[in-house]
């Protein structure tokens, strides 16, 4: 079950009055229900994973904090922490990797005449989000940062919870549980930010994201037709493609739990705001950046062992990251080229400061600003390529196609047309849903004191939601007629 799909808008209201009717202490147990239906609408089986990830990181966090605790092995502690952590990790491995790994075996072994079979394994949506957000607890567990859960249905819920499931935001256990346990009653301003956040999340999703779906699938299948400006242009369309499926996600998610007197950790604040790559990813993806600084960059040091080693480690992260989005060689790319690109900003800042001091120019005046800005959000619009194209073949394809200066084929004029519209539509939504203020950016809202703090309009909040709800209900039926809705983008990962 997607969030844009009829089945979401029957089970969310459904899921929420019987939430309320409920006595406190038997909410658990329908949210689980609840959440576990809603994993189950995709593939019924892979409730089976999901319910295995659970109870190897329950138990590990049991054992793990008895072993610390009762028996003083600290040693024993790390190694039940680790073997369940290997567990999750090895299934994450053998469902989205083992198949990667045979075909580059399969590229090797060609050349000596052997092949082995690759299995058609089916990628269980969600398999990272909550593998990781398992493997976070049992590691927190470990340190003695988080006290093990004993409750296994309240733990089961934390691992399941449908609104951040398949998608994130990545929880750690310390926020999410406690919340969980607490009674909530229906509250005027939980309602309101929720339905709001949900509103700019479908019209994120369903007027912006799947429309531009169109052109950037056209440009990128065949960016020689289009040309090399259409091409750049469609680059350009797909950041602000990416930007509103997965934001309005977060959005449609925080805005769900927020119903449920729940509040997600943020995800995103302006990221093509950013000065940086390195800012670009505190501002992006927000709890898998966290996730991988705490979880993979510290252990390995992090920069407490060297120049050589910091920037060691953040190629390793990034690489990691890559891989986490996708078993193919075009997302370690595209990690790898972060990390390289957050290395060359470091190694390159102290020429910087002195080229600034020289000139007498402020490094964080409004000028240098507006520039560090504007070629940040060219590398990561280029880097995009890689994240969107289906193999390193097509991103060479763009790339090359780009930067032949080629104009656009005869029989793609009329198409390139729509793209210029997209594009200026494109520019609107980046000022309104990223760069917004007075309350243009609803994520950052959590209720309606907010909303007054930033002296929204009263006629303006409601003008602006109808505007969009006629903008979703437009597209939704132009989508629906040519088949041309789609799952979010991080459904994959």
């Amino acid at each position: 079950m997607s969030f844009n799909s009829v089945g979401f808008l029957i089970f969310l209201p459904v899921t929420l009055i019987v939430h309320y009717i409920l006595p406190h202490k038997f909410r658990w147990v329908w949210l689980l229900l609840a959440s576990y239906f809603f994993y189950m609408t995709w593939k019924p089986e892979m409730a089976v994973l999901i319910f295995s990830v659970t109870l190897v990181a329950y138990v590990g966090g049991l054992v793990s904090q008895y072993l610390r605790e009762v028996k003083k092995s600290r040693k024993g502690s790390v190694a039940a922490a680790a073997a369940a952590c290997a567990v999750s990790l090895g299934l994450l491995i053998f469902f989205k990797y083992f198949g990667f790994i045979l075909n580059n075996i399969n590229t090797i072994a060609a050349g000596f005449g052997h092949t082995i079979s690759v299995p058609d394994i089916i990628l269980p949506v969600g398999i990272s989000f909550y593998t990781f957000q398992a493997v976070g607890y049992v590691i927190d567990v470990a340190k003695g940062k988080y006290a093990a859960e004993k409750h296994f249905g309240y733990f089961a819920l934390f691992v399941s919870f449908f609104p951040q499931l398949v998608a994130g935001p990545i929880e750690k256990a310390e926020t999410l549980i406690p919340q969980l346990k607490k009674e909530k009653k229906p509250d005027k301003e939980n309602i309101y930010a929720g339905l709001a956040m949900i509103l700019v999340g479908f019209f994120k999703k369903i007027a912006v994201a799947d429309i531009l779906a169109g052109p950037v699938d056209t440009i990128f299948k065949n960016p020689q037709a289009a040309g090399s400006g259409f091409t750049l242009v469609g680059v350009f369309l797909f950041a602000v493609q990416i930007f509103c499926d997965f934001s309005g996600y977060t959005d449609i998610a925080k805005g769900a739990a927020q119903l449920l007197g729940i509040e997600l950790s943020k995800n995103f604040d302006k990221p093509y705001s950013a000065v940086s790559v390195g800012d670009f990813w505190r501002r992006w993806h927000i709890t898998l950046s966290s996730w991988l600084r705490e979880y993979v960059y510290f252990p390995l040091g992090g920069s407490r062992k060297g120049e050589f080693r910091t920037c060691l480690n953040y190629v390793i992260v990034f690489l990691v990251s890559g891989l986490w989005h996708g078993a193919a060689w075009h997302f370690v790319i595209w990690g790898l080229l972060h990390g390289l690109f957050i290395v060359a900003e470091r190694l390159t800042l102290p020429v910087r400061n002195r080229f600034w001091e020289k000139v007498k120019v402020k490094p964080d005046g409004k000028a240098v600003t507006a520039i560090r800005r504007i070629v940040t959000f060219g590398v990561v619009c280029f880097l995009w390529i890689f994240f969107r194209a289906g193999s390193m073949t097509e991103a060479w394809n763009v790339i090359s196609t780009i930067f032949s200066f080629k104009a656009q084929t005869a029989s793609g004029i009329f198409g390139g047309i729509s793209y210029v519209f997209a594009a200026a539509a494109g520019i609107l939504v980046l000022i309104l849903v990223d760069g917004g203020r007075a309350g243009l950016s609803v994520p950052g809202m959590t209720g309606i004191k907010d909303l007054q703090k930033a002296k929204v309009s009263k006629v303006i909040m409601p003008a602006a939601a109808v505007v969009m709800i006629w903008a979703i209900v437009w597209a939704w039926l132009m989508l629906s007629s040519s088949s041309a809705a789609s799952a979010f983008i991080y459904f994959q990962f």
